[in-house]
């Protein structure tokens, strides 16, 4: 079987920054006699592409277990990206990677150009969040594709334990409330006073609770793709998704081209759900990797994962109307067999599941509800049935009395949205903004999931931070952004 996994940036426009490495050693911090850590040039790499950027890295030693300070000790990946222009600032940016799993020096270099301009006069802080990057990862065995997608549910409870007794770390400690404390402690050891803050996805689950912690410690905040303190991650994910699918196929209808292409989608999606889950097809397509034909059953599993992670981005929206026709239509499943094995591929590669599934067994299964919901989504309860066997079996952590209570404070808060995000629809943000009296939030027409890297939301939100509040942002340049055109043919949208 395929795990459902939670928020990944899939599908955002990459943009790396190649330079040559030198290896030097510096004590870092904003003056010379702020305590520091010792770092030395290195290179950030987001796993599985050329994309990276060059920085200074070193390691943050903390306790496992915060209430032992004595007891294990573990390593923390710390880096920074100085400040490239003429004047610095003393106040960094702190980014929060998404995930939960993903580590900020593995997923900087995504959104890197988008924020170049905060780069300029701010260092880049990226704490690689305990149990992902090089901070003690969490991550379980890889399985070959073939064995994981021939599991069945049985087998998920065997898989998540052999995971667990694998891991060189104890689970309970690595929630978002203990791993802020190590992203104070970096602040601290390299002598920053006050920090601006950048989460995406699950990142701003992270934010916000640096937020509720250190309140004083920060200057702004943006939260891209933004996710509820009072929200259970994975208790909502079928829902949003089939919101942001029919969307799509309803703009599609609306679309001369594409309607006139594909009539009815939303309809024939309806009908090859139905196909798939009662008669499972047999594909061989082009394992995305080796290269080499690669058998599988298309069942509505694979069908549910393929769509989900199209409809992460515009780009890839454009092609859901095409997809689906040809699959439900033409009896073609092979493209959309091959977008689920690029998917699954690069989560291997970038998540920490150890990791994700501490956060998420001690945050959000307890909110979980105890019996499963409709089965009349794409998704269905694939999540939560997946769910409830890891986390029956995942050591949970503490969390503290009040971590699902709405965040609130002063400061400057820009919070952005993809109109068409299927993970953390605007109506999120919203939630969460009516907590921040000093707020402002903008929904990028036509987006999906995580709203910086599109048109012109660097420039808004590198002008946010740069300014230190919203009053005066000039936001007249998202008149022009829209959905990306559908895809009528393989050739590409029409012009």
């Amino acid at each position: 079987m395929i795990l459902m996994f939670f928020n990944q940036l899939s599908g955002i426009t990459l943009l790396g920054v190649w330079l040559s490495l030198a290896t030097v050693n510096v004590f870092a911090g904003p003056g010379e006699d702020a305590p520091g850590l010792e770092l030395e040039t290195c290179e950030m790499v987001v796993p599985g592409t050329p994309l990276s950027v060059v920085g200074e890295c070193g390691w943050l030693v903390v306790a496992e277990n915060p209430d032992e300070p004595e007891g294990r000790q573990i390593r923390v990946r710390v880096a920074r990206i100085p400040a490239n222009g003429r004047v610095a600032e003393p106040d960094p940016l702190v980014f929060f990677a998404g995930g939960p799993g993903q580590a900020a020096t593995e997923s900087w270099p995504i959104i890197a150009g988008a924020l170049r301009k905060v780069n300029e006069s701010r260092d880049i802080l990226l704490v690689d969040q305990r149990g992902t990057g090089q901070s003690n990862p969490l991550k379980c065995p890889e399985l070959e594709l073939d064995k994981a997608l021939a599991q069945d549910w049985d087998e998920l409870a065997g898989t998540t334990r052999e995971c667990l007794d694998s891991l060189e770390g104890d689970p309970r400690f690595y929630t978002t409330t203990i791993a802020m404390g190590d992203i104070d402690a970096a602040r601290e050891a390299l002598g920053y006073e006050k920090v601006n803050l950048y989460g995406g996805s699950y990142g701003t689950r992270a934010a916000q609770v640096y937020l509720r912690l250190f309140p004083d410690r920060v200057r702004t905040v943006v939260l891209d793709g933004v996710v509820p303190q009072t929200l259970a991650l994975g208790t909502e994910h079928a829902e949003k998704l089939d919101q942001a699918i029919y969307r799509v196929l309803e703009g599609c209808d609306a679309d001369l081209l594409c309607g006139e292409a594909f009539p009815d989608t939303a309809e024939k999606l309806a009908g090859l759900i139905q196909s798939v889950e009662e008669n499972p097809v047999e594909v061989t397509i082009v394992h995305p990797t080796t290269g080499l034909p690669f058998s599988l059953t298309f069942n509505r599993e694979v069908l549910s994962t393929s769509l989900r992670f199209l409809a992460y981005s515009s780009d890839t929206q454009a092609m859901l109307p095409l997809l689906i026709h040809e699959a439900a239509v033409e009896q073609r499943f092979d493209r959309l067999a091959s977008q689920m094995l690029i998917a699954t591929t690069g989560l291997q590669q970038s998540i920490a599941q150890g990791m994700e599934l501490s956060v998420m067994c001690a945050e959000d299964y307890p909110l979980f509800p105890r019996q499963p919901s409709s089965d009349n989504t794409l998704m269905g309860d694939m999540l939560e049935k997946a769910v409830r066997i890891q986390c029956g079996i995942w050591p949970k952590g503490p969390v503290p009395a009040n971590f699902h209570e709405p965040v609130t404070a002063d400061v400057p808060v820009l919070l952005l949205s993809g109109e068409l995000d299927p993970v953390t629809p605007p109506e999120y943000a919203d939630q969460v903004a009516a907590h921040f009296p000093n707020s402002r939030h903008l929904v990028a027409p036509g987006q999906g999931h995580i709203a910086v890297t599109r048109g012109c939301m660097g420039k808004i939100v590198s002008q946010f931070i740069i300014d230190g509040n919203s009053d005066a942002l000039e936001t007249d340049c998202m008149v022009n952004m829209q959905a990306s055109p559908y895809f009528i043919s393989l050739t590409g949208p029409t012009p």
